[in-house]
């Protein structure tokens, strides 16, 4: 009889702790990436340019833009959604290696 693999995944183990270790991958994210860092600087500079469009993401009223405010608001919504895929690449990649240690773990590999 073949004895069954038994571990336990992160998730497992601390389901709360999910969202501090998704967090932890971003952090180290921005520290090792200076082009994450730049876009992240990039938002920061549109926002104290166009405050109003801020609070135009931060609230659920309506509001009015110039022109600018616009193209200002496409612009961060392009690199946000840039940041997200940088963001979701490096959690993909950090799942594969916590797969290959669970298989060390589990004595498949």
């Amino acid at each position: 009889m073949e004895k069954e693999i038994q571990f336990e995944t992160l998730i497992d183990v601390r389901s709360d702790a999910f969202a501090d270790y998704w967090s932890g991958i971003i952090g180290k994210l921005r520290k090792s990436n200076p082009a994450y860092r730049e876009m992240e600087k990039q938002i920061g500079i549109l926002y104290e340019q166009f405050p109003k469009v801020q609070s135009v993401l931060d609230s659920d009223k309506s509001c009015n833009l110039t022109e600018e405010e616009c193209g200002a608001l496409l612009q961060i919504l392009t690199v946000q959604s840039r940041l997200t895929v940088m963001q979701q690449e490096a959690i993909y990649l950090r799942g594969c290696y916590d797969g290959v240690g669970y298989l060390k773990k589990a004595g498949i590999l």
